[in-house]
């Protein structure tokens, strides 16, 4: 089964300036399919509310990607290994052990796996059972260049667990920049 996904523009000329997504997998089965449209869809309305309110969309391919965010490193660092801070903008909260070989889970229903490596402000590596994600931090004029990938030896990841993953990344970003925002996920 193949499926193409392409990101939100409120005008059809705006389109082809836009990234696809292409995810492919054999056998899913419904519940599945329905789990991975509806991660897909929040993916889709962030940047659907991002270009209605004139902000750049978040821009990726099926392994990676980069985006800007208005916010000093240490502070984005922060929201992806303090509880709290990744309940705010992930919607469901953080248990990890920062440190190399320390356990790391989304409470409620998200991956499970181990921290492969983990430098302060820079570098966030997690091992899960869908793949090794990796999180860089590096400090821009705006504030914090994040560039996230995922990857499976020898592919790209599954499609749900990369695009929950870049639906978070979009997430991430409304946290620090838009104080009164509409979380996508509420708890």
């Amino acid at each position: 089964m193949k499926i193409l996904a392409r990101t939100v523009a409120p005008a059809a000329d705006a389109r082809a300036l836009l990234p696809y997504a292409t995810v492919t997998d054999d056998g899913l089965i419904e519940a599945e399919v329905r789990d991975r449209e509806f991660t897909q869809r929040c993916l889709e309305i962030s940047n659907a509310v991002d270009e209605l309110e004139g902000r750049p969309v978040l821009r990726y391919d099926e392994t990676s990607t980069t985006v800007d965010i208005a916010a000093a490193p240490s502070a984005v660092f922060a929201s992806l290994t303090e509880r709290e801070l990744f309940a705010r903008w992930f919607g469901l909260p953080l248990a990890i052990e920062p440190h190399p070989g320390g356990r790391w889970e989304i409470e409620g229903g998200g991956p499970v796996g181990t921290v492969v490596e983990v430098v302060a402000d820079r570098r966030l590596v997690l091992s899960e059972d869908t793949g090794v994600s990796t999180w860089e931090l590096s400090e821009v004029d705006a504030g914090t260049r994040l560039s996230v990938s995922m990857s499976l030896r020898g592919g790209p990841p599954p499609p749900r667990s990369w695009c929950g993953w870049l639906s978070g990344v979009n997430q991430l970003r409304r946290f620090h920049e838009v104080p009164e925002r509409c979380p996508i996920w509420v708890t």
